[in-house]
């Protein structure tokens, strides 16, 4: 794992844990715990899968910040009469 990846994870699991949500349902969380408790790989796989899903939204943001670039390949080929 490369340290890029491991704040990348890191920066997610923050946003994730940090962001302010509706209050915790403890019967849920309870479930989840128990859940993870009993598969511990549990954890791995559902941080990449959800990691994965935001991956689409966090890039279609950064476009829409980006500025748009000039297409230089219509200006390099020859006009046709």
């Amino acid at each position: 794992m490369t340290l890029q990846e491991h704040k990348t994870i890191l920066a997610f699991l923050e946003h994730v844990a940090g962001s302010a949500q509706e209050p915790l349902d403890v019967e849920a969380d309870a479930i989840i715990r128990a859940y993870f408790k009993r598969n511990p790989d549990a954890a791995y796989r559902m941080t990449k899968f959800a990691m994965a899903l935001a991956m689409p939204v966090q890039a279609g943001k950064a476009d829409e910040q980006e500025p748009k670039r000039r297409r230089w390949l219509p200006v390099l080929r020859p006009r046709e009469a």
